[in-house]
């Protein structure tokens, strides 16, 4: 296992491996954020109620996700940043 640059090519890999989201708790303001592939139910995931969903709205706690489909969609290659966990 590795850390590569994040690209739609490996956005790809991911999803097709099973994975939806990438986790990091790089800050925010991160320049090179740290991404680790996880795979949830987005439907339960991202109902407020859900305390993991929560948590990601905790000022502060620096934690955060990119949805894999939604980022492949709408985030232009150039504007990926960090390194994924392969």
């Amino acid at each position: 296992m590795r850390f590569v640059k994040l690209t739609h090519y490996e956005l790809r890999r991911l999803r097709d491996q099973g994975y939806n989201i990438l986790r990091s708790t790089s800050p925010l303001s991160s320049e090179n954020p740290s991404w680790y592939p996880d795979t949830v139910n987005l439907d339960d995931f991202m109902h407020w109620e859900n305390k993991d969903f929560q948590l990601l709205n905790v000022p502060f706690e620096e934690k955060h996700l990119l949805v894999i489909t939604d980022a492949l969609d709408n985030i232009r290659e150039e504007d990926l940043i960090g390194e994924v966990w392969v």
